[in-house]
């Protein structure tokens, strides 16, 4: 499955309802109708929960194809494009919501505590972990909550969401193999905002730490304790995961990617690219039709 556009576009809850609180439910069959527009690749901006009670979709998360079927749920992280094929008799739920929206109520550790929105993932086999009659009535009364909308409603869907999202955590089966330090993981996520801000034209690992106002050499032991990788292979890792997006979801040529990307020349870009996956931007296009 690969849908190609000419840009991928970024997409916030905003440009979906205006105004918005930073959270939307919404039954699939209407989902399909209302968001017809989110079937074409689109860098979301927030948390994606999906559950289908019926029938089931194929989805393209970055460089990945996943099938997820009837009594399972797809979690999508937020930066991630997405495209997807629903199918038209799918009956299920769609939860979209922000980081900003659960932590006004939770501070900003509580939200990033659940082990399994640190990356995309289906969960098969719900009514094996969970009570579903539990999960599907959470879900009619924050649709409910949502439509009411009154001056309590923000802060009761917040406490929905915060139990759906315990629910959903308990059939990640994730559990961090790190004893969990809160200062140094709270860090860690700050030099990844960074990043996320800074890659396509900051590739050094001073340039973070000085941000940050702790040494490198510290940023890098942490990175190392957190992550498994050296501040210099997150860098890296996410400069090549833009570049397989633009490859996978995109018409841009090489040149034009690795100009988007901050190289000095498209044979570097090349280089760099080879380095890692062993073969040419162009034969890792042609893999993925």
């Amino acid at each position: 499955m690969v849908v190609r556009t000419e840009e991928i576009n970024v997409l916030t809850l905003e440009d979906m309802e205006s105004p918005n609180m930073g959270f939307i439910i919404t039954p699939l069959y209407t989902f399909n109708q209302q968001y017809s527009f989110l079937s074409l690749p689109n860098q979301r901006m927030f948390y994606t929960i999906v559950y289908f009670e019926e029938e089931g979709g194929i989805f393209a998360i970055d460089q990945s194809v996943v099938q997820v079927q009837k009594g399972e749920a797809l979690s999508i992280v937020p930066s991630s494009v997405c495209t997807f094929e629903i199918n038209k008799e799918a009956k299920g739920w769609v939860l979209l919501f922000t980081d900003a929206f659960f932590t006004k109520r939770y501070n900003d550790n509580v939200l990033h505590d659940f082990s399994f929105l640190k990356n995309n993932a289906v969960y098969k086999q719900l009514e094996n972990n969970i009570d579903i009659s539990k999960l599907r009535m959470m879900m009619d009364s924050m649709y409910d909550e949502l439509k009411l909308s009154d001056k309590d409603s923000k802060t009761i869907l917040r406490s929905y969401l915060n139990i759906v999202l315990g629910m959903l955590e308990r059939c990640s089966g994730i559990r961090l193999a790190t004893p969990y330090n809160k200062e140094r993981e709270n860090r860690v996520r700050a030099f990844e905002q960074l990043l996320e801000q800074y890659y396509k034209s900051e590739r050094f690992p001073s340039f973070y730490a000085e941000k940050l106002n702790i040494s490198t050499n510290y940023l890098n032991r942490i990175c190392r304790e957190r992550r498994n990788k050296s501040v210099g292979e997150l860098i890296r890792d996410r400069i090549l995961m833009e570049a397989e997006r633009f490859l996978y979801h995109t018409f841009k040529t090489v040149s034009e990617i690795s100009f988007e990307l901050g190289f000095d020349s498209s044979s570097y870009f090349i280089t760099f690219f080879k380095k890692k996956h062993g073969i040419s931007p162009e034969e890792f296009r042609k893999m993925q039709r």
